[in-house]
């Protein structure tokens, strides 16, 4: 509903350009009178033959020219509030008056003697009066349109001020009256019986004559006569001056001059008058032009309109309208059928489409609508419950919010369609999707898991044959212990990948952990590739796993060892960085903010647009078959994923690979460096007991042999149950040593918080190989010391050194 703006070709008389048309009119009509005059004069003394009635007629109809043009002139300044167009409104008033004063001055007009005044002297003065009003009023109008400047009244005094100047005009002239009539034997003397030669010979009439030029000339300087007003204001007075000459030329009532004067200063009352009726008549001809314009434009509306509505309904869109002002709104029946309506509502508003919008998207549908203030545009995608059956559907609703000058806004319009079909469309892609990585997974991790499980149950079966050669079976244990920490390194990274992963974060300087793990970057890349260290000094904190992002960088440089069979260079650099929405535009997840980058660029033969799309995929892999899992930049792309940032890949064929890592910032304290080199075992000296929960058998019988071969007493519980029917018991129990998930109802983390509510002096230690969903993704609280599965007895030692030393 955008704002009408006012027509521009509905100028005012005050307003409107001079064309050149009218200004060769106004110099004609000027041309002409100056020439009558003039051809006149030397005949302006010569008596005219008696015309009963002139004089009453004459006045009569210069008093209603005058109060017509005093109309005029107050009903323009309502309109436009204009002050110049005020100040010519009270001038034409005060005209009008005295007009009216001075024809009830002549005797024998309107009774058998002079109603005002008690001679012709009265009648003269009222007339210096009348030729006096209109170049005193002219003056400060010229003044005022000569600089340019908008001079108006504020839009509620406008009323107030033109009484005030209406009034003041009307008190101007009531004094005039006073002094021509109660008060003229104190005014010179101007007249003779019929005799006028006093007017001129006193000065009163050079005067007046003086007034009316200096007015005229003003006038036509400050101007330029650039409007319509003002080229025939400046003819009027010009027809004023010629009033003054001839009529003072003639110097004598019933003489050709004075018979002259009256018709030109009639014409000059005139000429505005009609310049006024000719712009009623010419803005009547606009109108109807405009009025046959505006309804071609509705015709023209009416059938856009129609082929939109068509348009509409063919995309099973509905089009809507609301005016927040009023209350009021527009709708298309299509609109109303997709939020269950089988015909046009009663009332529509922002809470009716509210109270349709699912209570999970009403937040974000109301922040859609009520704040599209700073913003304008409306997108919004929400599912709505139908009014006629309740069904759920997705909705697409789009538009624009229409703001006042306040900037507040006044109004929305735009389009809604049912997008259900489209959603459940896509939702069907995406499961394809998802059935399609899951059986490209599938088939990698069979492949993988296979062939290490060949090497495990092969070098079993040959030790389960011939046990008795000690040498033979320490080495194929050996191998097949080899082919396990291979397996856990595949689930590491699968965990990593789907983010599923126990992390224990700690806020560090990226800086420490690459110049401490610089060494073993360094043997990994070999003698003929460069690794180069591009450190920023004053790199912000994050908050990360270090484990983790050292194995992230590790498999970067593996990647880009393997594009530099040549040799190159490895540069891994880290600065300070911030990221703003436009680039987290595809990430909605991400907020924009500080960041912290990690680079890890190489010279190798980098990557084509097709390898770099999936180049994050889990088991994709450009390098031969058995040299790769294809799951180190799945890991890497999981770990930022986990960690809060953002990972991106940059590359050209032959132009070498850049991977970008974008770390949250953290605001943390960097925790202090832990002891380097591995903690000495830590066998049972003091007969502890530990309580070891875990589901599978096998587990739990590895789990309790290698306690009791560090030295532990051991309890066993199969469930969490079980294992608070131990804790509430009296046996002595020093350590509780569980698993994650568990079945029961009752998972690690809960039983740990029960057994120190039983026992609070009790040390806890858990253990899994997979905590996501299992704990609706809380987590392992980050107090709880955790063993990853699979572990070795040197990685249970240590961890039970760990727990007992604390506090």
């Amino acid at each position: 509903m955008p704002a009408v703006d006012p027509d521009p070709t509905l100028a005012t008389l005050a307003t409107a350009r001079a064309n050149p048309a009218q200004r060769r009119l106004a110099g004609i009509v000027s041309l002409a009178f100056g020439a009558v005059t003039l051809a006149l004069l030397p005949i302006a003394s010569h008596p005219m033959p008696p015309m009963p009635g002139f004089v009453p007629v004459y006045q009569s109809a210069l008093t209603v020219v005058y109060a017509l043009t005093t109309y005029l002139f107050f009903s323009q300044y309502l309109h436009t509030r204009s002050v110049p167009l005020l100040l010519l409104g009270a001038g034409s008033l005060y005209v009008t008056l005295i007009v009216l004063l001075q024809l009830l001055s002549f005797p024998t007009v309107l009774a058998p003697g002079r109603l005002l005044g008690d001679g012709p002297d009265t009648t003269t003065w009222f007339w210096t009066f009348w030729h006096v009003g209109p170049p005193l009023f002219a003056l400060p109008y010229a003044i005022m349109e000569g600089d340019g400047r908008s001079r108006s009244v504020p839009p509620g005094r406008a009323a107030r001020v033109g009484w005030f100047a209406a009034a003041t005009a009307a008190v101007a002239v009531v004094l005039a009256g006073l002094a021509a009539t109660r008060y003229v034997h104190l005014l010179p003397k101007s007249v003779e019986g019929d005799d006028y030669w006093l007017l001129t010979t006193s000065g009163i009439g050079p005067v007046v004559v003086a007034l009316t030029v200096a007015a005229l000339a003003v006038l036509c300087w400050t101007t330029r006569l650039r409007t319509v007003l003002q080229l025939w204001l400046a003819v009027s007075l010009l027809l004023l001056v010629f009033d003054n000459m001839i009529t003072l030329s003639g110097a004598a009532r019933g003489t050709v001059g004075w018979f002259v004067g009256r018709l030109e200063a009639l014409v000059a009352g005139l000429i505005v008058l009609g310049v006024y009726l000719r712009e009623v008549d010419f803005l009547y001809a606009r109108a109807e032009a405009a009025a046959d314009e505006r309804e071609a434009r509705r015709a023209e509306l009416q059938l856009a309109r129609d082929n939109l509505a068509l348009a509409l309904e063919a995309a099973e869109m509905g089009d809507w309208e609301i005016d927040l002002v009023s209350g009021t709104s527009r709708r298309t029946p299509r609109h109303d059928a997709i939020f269950g309506y089988d015909r046009l509502a009663a009332g529509w508003d922002v809470e009716t489409i509210l109270r349709h919008v699912v209570p999970e998207d009403r937040a974000m549908a109301r922040a859609a609508l009520q704040g599209a203030d700073g913003r304008e545009r409306i997108d919004l995608h929400c599912r709505i419950r139908r009014a006629d059956d309740g069904a759920t559907r997705w909705i697409a609703l789009r538009g624009k919010a229409y703001l006042d000058e306040a900037g507040r806004t006044r109004g929305l319009a735009g389009i809604v369609m049912d997008t259900t079909r489209q959603h459940e469309a896509e939702e069907r892609l995406n499961q394809a999707q998802k059935m399609e990585a899951i059986g490209q997974l599938t088939g990698g991790v069979a492949h993988d898991f296979n062939n290490l499980l060949t090497i495990i149950v092969g070098n079993l079966d040959m030790i389960v044959r011939r046990p008795e050669d000690a040498g033979r079976v320490a080495r194929l244990a050996t191998s097949g212990l080899q082919a396990a920490k291979r397996g856990a390194e595949v689930t590491e990274k699968l965990l990593a990948f789907s983010r599923r992963q126990v992390l224990r974060p700690e806020t560090v300087n990226p800086n420490r952990l690459l110049k401490d793990f610089q060494g073993l970057l360094r043997r990994a890349m070999g003698e003929t590739i460069q690794v180069r260290l591009d450190l920023d000094a004053s790199l912000d904190p994050v908050r990360l796993d270090p484990g983790q992002f050292e194995s992230a960088v590790l498999n970067l440089a593996v990647n880009a060892r393997d594009a530099m069979q040549g040799g190159g260079v490895l540069t891994v650099r880290t600065c300070n960085a911030h990221l703003d929405a436009g680039e987290l535009a595809d990430r909605p997840d991400l907020s924009p903010g500080a960041y912290v980058l990690v680079a890890v660029t190489d010279t190798g033969h980098g990557m084509d647009a097709a390898t770099k799309a999936r180049a994050f995929e889990p088991f994709f892999t450009t390098k031969e078959v058995g040299k790769g899992t294809g799951l180190g930049l799945s890991q890497v792309y999981g770990f930022v994923r986990q960690a809060g940032g953002h990972a991106q890949i940059k590359s050209e064929a032959g132009r070498g690979t850049s991977v970008e890592l974008y770390l949250p910032r953290s605001v943390g304290q960097v925790a202090e460096s832990q002891p380097v080199g591995p903690l000495p075992l830590r066998r049972a000296a003091a007969g502890e007991v530990v309580l070891v929960v875990e589901d599978e058998p096998a587990v739990l019988e590895m789990a309790v042999e290698s306690l009791g071969e560090l030295g532990y007493r051991t309890l066993t519980a199969t469930q969490a149950s079980e294992a608070l029917d131990r804790l509430q018991g009296p046996e002595r129990i020093d350590i509780l040593f569980s698993d994650v998930v568990m079945p029961g109802g009752m998972n690690g983390v809960q039983l740990s918080v029960e057994a120190r509510r039983l026992r609070p002096g009790l040390r806890v230690l858990l253990t899994s190989g997979y905590t996501g969903t299992a704990l609706d993704d809380q987590g392992v609280p980050a107090d709880l010391p955790l063993l990853s599965k699979p572990y070795q007895r040197e990685e249970l030692a240590t961890k039970m050194r760990l727990v007992l030393g604390r506090a």
